[in-house]
Order: C-alpha cells, then structure tokens, then sequence
C-alpha cells in the first residue's frame, strides 16, 4: 500500500495507492490519525492508483471522517475506479462522501 500526503491551500490530498485490506487497514489507520491531528480544513483521498479495497479499508476512511467531522473538516474522494467505486456503492457510502472524477476537480471544488 502507498502513502502520500501533500499540503494544498485548502488542507491536503492524501495520495493512496495498492490494496486496502485488512491487513493494510491498521497502518492507514495510523496515518490517518496523523493527517486528521493537523486538523486540516479538507483532506481529498485520492484512489487513482487504489486496485482493492474491502470493508475493513471502508471503516478505516469512515473513521477519517468522523475524526474530521469532530473539528469541522471535510473529506473528499477522488479518482476512483469501477470497481473501487462500485464497493462504496454497494455499501452506499458514495451518499456519505462527495466523490469526483479527479484530484484536479477535487481541488478545484473545495478552494
């Protein structure tokens, strides 16, 4: 799994990468956290290079979320694939999150 994080003028985009599974989801978990402590006023997630993911990285981002909502932040997914964006549909979390086709849209949106 990869990880990145870059600083925007908005808060940050948190470049994903891999599978998120279970056995990566402690980890991201963690990262989390670490993003979410900075408290920043959006955070985009950005999937485009996400090839897995299953409900325990669901929970993972649905804490993100939760942590964010606490102060106010917002979060953001963006560049998802068929398959990626068919699981949170199914679980029908694209109701919950606001997801674009892109980081550049993303970032464009939230300025």
């Amino acid at each position: 799994m990869d990880f990145t994080v870059q600083d925007i003028a908005s808060g940050a985009v948190v470049g994903l990468g891999g599978e998120i599974d279970l056995y990566h989801s402690p980890t991201l978990k963690q990262k989390f956290t670490e993003v979410a402590k900075k408290k920043p006023a959006c955070v985009i997630l950005n999937f485009t290079l996400v090839k897995y993911i299953d409900s325990s990285g669901l929970a993972t981002i649905i804490d993100l979320y939760q942590q964010m909502k606490v102060y106010g932040g917002k979060l953001a997914l963006a560049g998802l694939s068929v398959q990626v964006r068919s699981v949170f549909e199914v679980a029908r979390l694209n109701q919950v999150f606001t997801i674009y086709d892109s980081e550049e849209q993303a970032v464009e949106k939230l300025k």
